[in-house]
């Protein structure tokens, strides 16, 4: 299937469509790919006067269809309309693809659907339909995009950073692009170059002392380094003890999910838009889901829960109750 890269390469080169079949998980490269549009048909990206952005739950057929064929400026007979949720015209879904076979020969549509719903609907098989994925971008497209959103802003990444942020971080372009921001703006005088250790002191862990760390160490059983890094999280990184038991919880909801098998033919996009598993906890899950038994995932499930609802409830000194926690979990 085609990706935004493919889109920007076709427009540049004029090679451009009235109607553009989209599948979508955020709104990244849709506002990248209506600046786009708009620098080829306006010669400005800051040309707004003849775009449009519709939601489907809005607009009616018919008044999409007056739209293509009115509000045409002095300036420019050439319009762009981004119509975003089109999922929504689920039960007029046939009118709206017979609608869109003959287009206004001077309207640019981006037909904007989620991404599941085009598989289940099988839309991704009709031959007159061709759909360009902004949902993700192949593993070699994607790293190359976080290292030239790095380069925008005066820094260059290593290769062991750019897996670090894969791996931290959701797949959402949206997500993605506000951290790399924050990341750049974080230490002004810090080092133009930026590596695995400046990330994770963005992120407030110490290199060894994460919460995947911390998970690791309870699935080795080893009690002495999974407090170890236990009493780093939590006096010097300054994470909430409540916060700490839901990621917990999490890594254990994972195992429990990859341990069915159901998860393993599921692409990273779906297991963000559908589970908001990613990156480091799909790799986690994958490795350590025969590690323990269900009934003993069960097990870990209701100790976190009963730590959960004590910290919440009682007076208890909460390093004694989560020390408690944890070796109960490392002795599974």
């Amino acid at each position: 299937m085609k990706t935004f890269l493919d889109f920007e390469k076709e427009v540049r080169t004029g090679k451009l469509r009235n109607v553009y079949f989209i599948l979508s998980a955020d709104n990244y490269f849709i506002n990248a790919a209506s600046e786009l549009l708009r620098e080829k048909l306006f010669g400005s990206k800051d040309n707004r006067e003849n775009f449009f952005i519709k939601y489907a739950d809005d607009i009616s057929l018919q008044e999409l269809s007056d739209l293509t064929n009115n509000y045409s400026s002095l300036f420019a007979s050439n319009k762009i309309i981004i119509l975003k949720r089109c999922e929504k015209y689920s039960r007029k879904l046939n009118e709206l693809l017979d609608f869109l076979k003959t287009p206004e020969p001077d309207t640019t549509l981006l037909v904007c659907f989620e991404k599941d719903y085009v598989f289940e609907k099988k839309l991704d098989k009709e031959k007159e339909i061709v759909f360009y994925d902004f949902s993700e971008l192949p593993d070699k497209d994607l790293r190359e995009w976080i290292r030239n959103q790095f380069k925008k802003f005066g820094n260059e990444i290593t290769d062991v950073a750019i897996e670090y942020i894969i791996e931290t971080f959701p797949g959402s372009f949206d997500i993605l692009n506000s951290e790399i921001k924050k990341i750049t703006s974080y230490d002004p005088e810090s080092k133009k170059s930026i590596d695995k250790e400046m990330l994770i002191k963005f992120t407030g862990y110490e290199t060894d002392y994460t919460p995947n760390d911390l998970m690791r160490a309870i699935l080795r059983n080893d009690s002495l380094k999974a407090v170890q890094i236990l009493d780093n999280l939590i006096h010097k990184t300054g994470l909430n003890e409540i916060y700490l038991v839901s990621i917990i919880s999490n890594h254990y909801f994972d195992l429990l999910s990859f341990k069915s098998g159901k998860l393993n033919g599921n692409n990273s996009y779906s297991l963000y838009g559908k589970y908001k598993i990613w990156g480091e906890r799909i790799n986690f899950a994958k490795e350590y889901c025969n590690v323990l038994k269900i009934n003993e995932i069960n097990r870990a499930l209701m100790l976190l829960l009963d730590s959960d609802k004590k910290l919440k409830t009682s007076m208890l000194n909460s390093d004694i109750l989560l020390t408690s926690l944890v070796e109960e979990l490392c002795s599974l």
